[in-house]
């Protein structure tokens, strides 16, 4: 029977497992790994969803230092050229090395007459009274004079197709004085003539990051064949959504096979040093895949999708999991093949210190941060699994094939006793404070560098173009407005409009632009359109007083067809045209068929409100529902603010929790009291440590605090249960649960060390902290707790 219900519940667990790993995907996005309910992060996720193209990718080209230019070899000359490679290659669909508008002038003439006939009313009447009988023929020349006279370039090229003043339509300075983002407003060259933007779509959609991998792969080639053929020297970065989601994804794919395998390896390699047993070996990989494939099949039905920090469950999983294993066939040298001795021994401080930990874990569900949660969840499962399956399955398999190995006979008098033990802790304690007196606490960064991938090509060539095409201002900041519909989004922006425009007048902002007149206002374009379509029949007579002012044919093809476009346009009129949509995804997105969608414009905050300055409240209340300011310099106050109620939120339920935890586990306050005092010390040693190696806390390795208090928590549970069953034997503490501890130290050193090689700086930082605290809180509750304890302890 119980044979039958052991292969059942296996069964089971493989089966659910299988069905839920199936659904499991990952997600490449960083800003997964943020916590949704902060204002600044809403609003990067809504401008990163809305204005960055998964089938998009973006391309910086430019010349080498010292090389010359010519007129075939500029770098809009040379943009043109690969375009036309990558074209022909067929590894894009579309390589747009100009804006459209260049190509199609008329798709900018339909935005202009969009643009007036969604105006205010009162700028219509005005440019109606400018085209009037009695004032055109003064407008016109008013044109031709400032034309004569205008040093700017920009002017010029203006005011020579541009008589009858459209062009002056405010919302035009936003399609002028934009970059895109990096170029795709006025010119994708940039100002110094030395680089140039290219905007690749791919050949098809591209759903994944191996997609993604793979289109980006034949560009490359592309481009590599055009460089040999022209011979030219230049420099191209490709960045994009698409550039970062194949690199992050591939890296998962790195990390997950690399360091998960590495970290398997040398945890199998330790264990076979101190067990000989290769059916020992066998068992624990088997309960191994067993444990980790019930976590991920969990996390595949509760989750479906993860984020790059729950990655690293793998490895800390793995870590965790085997040291209850160890602590298995340690006892299993003393009980031998009797089941009931072993699980005696053993059963209690497994189950015990599993759910503890799984509780310590899963206290990162009170945070605010999505990847920490989900990484607690998947090991807090794991470990409730890897108890269970430790001891209904690996128990009983260490028994019977563990059996009749010669128990160590190391009497362990080098282990501290009761005098020594608290001369080395004073000591210690004494050497780590005089190491904080001296160098001070770790720092505290919370920048956003660390949600970035290492060494990242995308990244580098984001910087560049960046570089290239500066916003006007650094401290400039992104606002993005979102709605569910075309009315609410007019609200908003009104709203908006007038929350900045107060906020300008209160000192917290110097300038605001919002592109409201870009949004459809029906209300707008039903007061506009009489009006305007007088202005569009009076085209015979306006065309004939700028032909005879001296305006080309040329000069005033422009005006004949914005005068065409608003003798057709009627209210709730929207441009279709590929060259005016280009312009107008620099400033929103919108969903034709419901309506609603987003609006970005930037505001440019006081120097006393900077997001870095004790005024940065007064900025952050100008978000509000569905208005979002967005930019990563937002990042460090919010997320600061954030890791500290967190630290409350965690530690005191989790802190209550592991109290109560241990008061039934032991039973006696002088238990629980030593085993504080010994997560006391270890993070006292771990703050000097930190110091010492330059280590600075961050919103991510914080949270590797809680779980060193779980884990070091785990080690005295142990030690102290072996103590008790023991009569404080440290022969048999250090025989048995010692030598195991040891090992389980070393093998969650692998387990959080593997963190070390992580393509993500986030979990470098949690690998390095956590694998100081690991080793500090196992040598301390091996080495000095049995001492503190001890009271003639018997040998």
């Amino acid at each position: 029977m119980r044979k039958w219900w052991l292969h059942l519940m296996l069964l089971a667990a493989v089966a659910v497992a299988a069905l839920g790993i199936t659904r499991l995907r990952f997600d490449t996005d960083i800003l997964s790994m943020l916590p949704g309910e902060l204002p600044e992060v809403k609003g990067l996720k809504a401008h990163h969803q809305a204005f960055a193209r998964q089938d998009e990718a973006i391309l910086l080209l430019e010349k080498e230092d010292g090389v010359e230019d010519d007129e075939g070899h500029t770098p809009a000359k040379l943009a043109e050229s690969l375009a036309a490679q990558l074209e022909k290659d067929g590894v894009v669909k579309r390589a747009r090395w100009q804006p459209q508008w260049t190509a199609d002038p008329q798709g900018l003439s339909e935005l202009l007459g969009y643009l007036w006939l969604n105006a205010d009313p009162a700028e219509v009447r005005a440019l109606a009274d400018r085209l009037s009988p009695g004032k055109s023929q003064a407008t016109l020349d008013a044109a031709l004079e400032e034309l004569a006279t205008s040093l700017s370039g920009q002017d010029l090229a203006m005011l020579a197709h541009d008589p009858f003043g459209f062009l002056a339509h405010p919302a035009v300075a936003d399609v002028l004085g934009s970059s895109g983002g990096g170029g795709g407003g006025a010119t994708f060259s940039s100002g110094d003539g030395t680089a140039h933007l290219m905007f690749l779509d791919a050949p098809k959609d591209v759903p994944g990051y191996r997609e993604a991998g793979a289109w980006l792969d034949s560009v490359r080639a592309s481009i590599a064949k055009w460089h040999a053929s022209s011979q030219t020297k230049t420099r191209i970065s490709i960045t994009g959504e698409p550039a970062f989601s194949s690199e992050i994804g591939m890296a998962m794919e790195k990390d997950m096979s690399g360091s998960i395998g590495l970290t398997l390896t040398l945890i199998a390699l330790l264990f076979w040093w101190m067990q000989r047993r290769l059916m020992l070996l066998h068992g624990l990989v088997i309960t191994l895949c067993l444990v980790f494939a019930v976590a991920l099949g969990v996390a595949g039905w509760v989750y479906g999708e993860l984020s790059i920090m729950a990655l690293a469950s793998a490895e800390i999983l793995i870590g965790l999991a085997t040291d209850y294993g160890l602590v298995i066939c340690q006892e299993a040298k003393v009980a031998g093949h009797d089941e009931k001795k072993l699980l005696h021994a053993s059963g209690k401080p497994v189950l015990c210190g599993a759910l503890t930990t799984a509780i310590v874990f899963s206290a990162l569900n009170l945070g605010g941060l999505p990847g920490m949660a989900q990484l607690g969840s998947i090991v807090g499962w794991g470990l409730l699994a890897a108890g269970v399956l430790m001891i209904v399955f690996y128990l009983p398999w260490v028994a019977k094939y563990g059996v009749d190995r010669a128990p160590a006979e190391d009497e362990a008098k080098w282990i501290p006793r009761r005098r020594k033990s608290w001369m080395l802790t004073v000591a210690i304690s004494a050497l780590a404070l005089g190491v904080l007196a001296w160098k001070g606490m770790p720092g505290v960064e919370f920048d956003s560098k660390i949600m970035r991938p290492r060494n990242s090509t995308a990244m580098e060539g984001f910087e560049r173009m960046r570089e290239k095409f500066p916003d006007k201002d650094p401290r400039l900041l992104r606002v993005v407005v979102q709605a569910p519909d075309d009315a609410t989004m007019l609200a908003r922006l009104g709203e908006a409009q007038a929350r900045f425009a107060a906020a300008g007048k209160d000192g917290v902002l110097l300038e605001s632009s919002l592109p409201a007149a870009w949004w459809p206002d029906p209300v707008k374009q039903k007061e506009n359109r009489p009006v305007l379509l007088a202005i569009a029949r009076d085209a015979p007579r306006l065309l004939a007083a700028a032909d005879a002012t001296g305006f080309s044919e040329e000069g005033t093809a422009l005006g004949r067809q914005i005068l065409g476009v608003l003798e057709k346009a009627e209210p709730g009129f929207y441009p279709t045209s590929p060259a005016a949509r280009e312009i107008m995804r620099l400033f929103l997105q919108r969903d034709e068929k419901q309506g609603g969608g987003l609006v970005l414009g930037s505001v440019l905050p006081d120097p006393s409100v900077d997001p870095l300055t004790p005024g940065y409240p007064r900025l952050r209340a100008l978000n509000s529902e569905g208005i979002w300011l967005s930019g990563w310099s937002l990042f460090k106050p919010a997320i600061a603010g954030l890791v500290k109620d967190d630290m409350t939120r965690m530690l005191l339920p989790m802190g209550v929790l592991l109290l109560a935890m241990m008061f039934i586990i032991f039973r006696r306050i002088r238990d629980v009291a030593y085993a504080l005092f010994t997560m006391v010390v270890t993070i006292l040693v771990m703050l000097a440590a930190m110091t010492v190696f330059g280590l600075k806390w961050n919103f991510v390795n914080l949270m590797a605090t809680p779980l060193l208090l779980g884990t070091g928590i785990d080690y005295a549970i142990h030690v102290t249960l072996t103590l008790k069953r023991t009569g404080m034997c440290y022969k048999e503490l250090w025989n048995g649960t010692g030598k195991a501890l040891l090992f389980c130290g070393v093998s969650n050193v692998i387990g959080f060390g593997s963190l070390i090689f992580s393509a993500s700086d986030a979990l470098v930082s949690l690998g390095q902290v956590a694998v100081i605290g690991i080793v500090l809180s196992m040598a301390f509750s091996l080495f000095l707790l049995p001492g503190w304890h001890s009271r003639g302890a018997r040998l």
